[in-house]
């Protein structure tokens, strides 16, 4: 089996995008960014704290990435995006000099030419600790030749052109160029009146979820934007409420649970855990937090659920290899459609393994039939991405329809979960025992494993056994329990 290095031998930290993004906000207040969103040395989105990126985001993207990759170009740029709204980029390095990366933030346009340094002033050592929280997260690749690279000038505000926006005269902007992140970097404090703003109202997750109004469109009914259409869309609006919530998903504190698959197959090793989030609030502790989820799913934020309980998964992997070095392991994590939609998160995720050094096969994802059939190519999208990733892919709730058969046809699928009405009568009628065993062999010519959900009892499980199903998932036998009781190791602290 292949080894994961340990976390102390890792050069850099564990990508966790999201904290990042929470250091960018923090080191641009008061100003208030509405959106912020990371990037890739080619310009692509590996985070979005929203759930699309609109044209003229794309565009000024695209512009910035054209300055950014000339060696005298600048390490900030802003652009007026129409609406009031402005967006800076900030380019990032590598400690070798190699561009890696940018971060963009989008915030109103009053909160940057409040002054005459106007972008020049967000290049706090705040921010300067974010970027490089962010290089570290990124492979560090080659340097241009020395040749090549021209001289970092001081922090200097210049004038550059918007990029093009259908139905608009190009703007003009401010530009910046930063010192060098390999040293540390000692900057004058600039004096600039602070933007009088209301302080923000500190709302817990309850409240949040409540404040929600039926009629705020779900962010994840919004088509995605396309960078070539003919006119100009509207930004996608984030209101008050959208924007408490994502505030208060990011504080609110999870725990993670397993539940073991338990091996029908006598002296079987085979560890399978299913991957369950719970709270940690004090008023509802190790609940599942049934309304955070559904809040979350409704108005496009499940996405960043999924990408906490992968960070805080992979992290704590890292962190107690005792529990994953002598035997076979798998934890399979729950998707939202939220996710399943997002076309960066197989790309986060594909990350943060590489980082970890985790070997393959050790996460999995499940997803439930009814969606993958909903879902239709994008589920195959997902699952061919999956299997590229060496990561297991769990159909839950697998029933006897001529639709679900074909989701067997998805290169990642490795586990069955078999829907309960199929095994709830199995001691009685024969039909179901058919059914059963022929999706048990079908399974095992395919390669996959079986499993039965909501067993309860031993006589139960010795019909499961008599029929070849390979796992079972029950309450009785196994209940959920904290992941950290599957380790002896206890936490390392930094």
């Amino acid at each position: 089996m292949e080894q994961g290095n340990p976390l102390s031998a890792m050069e850099s930290p564990l990508v966790d995008f999201d904290a990042v993004c929470q250091k960018v906000r923090a080191a641009v207040e008061p100003a208030r960014a509405h959106a912020i969103s990371l990037h890739d040395e080619k310009g692509d989105v590996l985070w979005l704290s929203e759930s699309s990126m609109g044209p003229d985001e794309h565009n000024a993207v695209r512009e910035a990435f054209d300055a950014f990759s000339k060696p005298s170009g600048p390490p900030i740029l802003a652009y007026d995006l129409g609406d009031s709204r402005s967006a800076l980029l900030f380019r990032v390095v590598s400690a070798r000099r190699a561009m890696v990366g940018a971060i963009m933030v989008i915030m109103d346009t009053r909160g940057i030419k409040q002054d005459d340094k106007g972008a020049a002033r967000f290049m706090t050592p705040k921010l300067q600790r974010a970027l490089s929280d962010f290089a570290g997260m990124r492979p560090d690749l080659e340097p241009a030749p020395a040749a090549a690279r021209a001289p970092q000038a001081p922090v200097a505000a210049q004038t550059r052109p918007a990029p093009p926006r259908t139905g608009s005269a190009p703007a003009s902007a401010p530009t910046v160029s930063a010192p060098a992140r390999t040293a540390p970097v000692r900057t004058a404090p600039v004096r600039t009146a602070p933007a009088r703003m209301a302080p923000p109202v500190e709302l817990s997750l309850t409240d949040s979820v409540r404040a929600l109004k039926p009629a705020a469109a779900p962010a994840a009914t919004r088509a995605p934007a396309s960078a070539a259409a003919p006119e100009r869309r509207p930004a996608p609006t984030v209101t008050p409420e959208i924007d408490r919530l994502h505030a208060a998903l990011r504080r609110s504190p999870i725990a993670l649970h397993v539940q073991r698959l338990v091996p029908l197959t006598k002296g079987s090793q085979l560890k399978r855990y299913e991957v369950l989030l719970r709270s940690k609030s004090d008023d509802a502790p190790n609940a599942a937090p049934h309304a955070m989820l559904k809040a979350a799913v409704e108005n496009g934020l499940g996405s960043m659920i999924d990408r906490r309980v992968v960070t805080e998964l992979i992290g704590w992997l890292v962190h107690h290899p005792d529990v994953w070095q002598t035997k076979a392991v798998m934890f399979s994590v729950n998707l939202t459609t939220t996710a399943l939609h997002d076309e960066h998160f197989i790309k986060f995720v594909g990350l943060c393994l590489a980082k970890s050094s985790l070997p393959k096969a050790m996460i999995g994802f499940e997803i439930d039939v009814a969606t993958a059939i909903k879902l239709g190519d994008r589920a195959a999208e997902v699952a061919a991405a999956l299997d590229r990733l060496g990561c297991p892919m769990v159909l839950d709730d697998f029933g006897l329809r001529t639709e679900c058969f074909d989701l067997l046809r998805l290169p990642a699928v490795r586990y069955v979960k078999l829907a309960p009405e199929i095994t709830a009568k199995m001691r009685s009628d024969k039909l179901s025992q058919a059914a059963i065993t022929g999706v048990v062999q079908m399974a095992r010519v395919l390669g996959m494993h079986t499993v039965a959900k909501r067993t309860e009892t031993a006589a139960e499980q010795e019909w499961l056994t008599a029929l070849g199903v390979d796992f079972i998932q029950s309450n009785a036998l196994s209940p959920p329990v904290a992941i950290e009781s599957l380790s002896k190791t206890p936490v390392r602290k930094s």
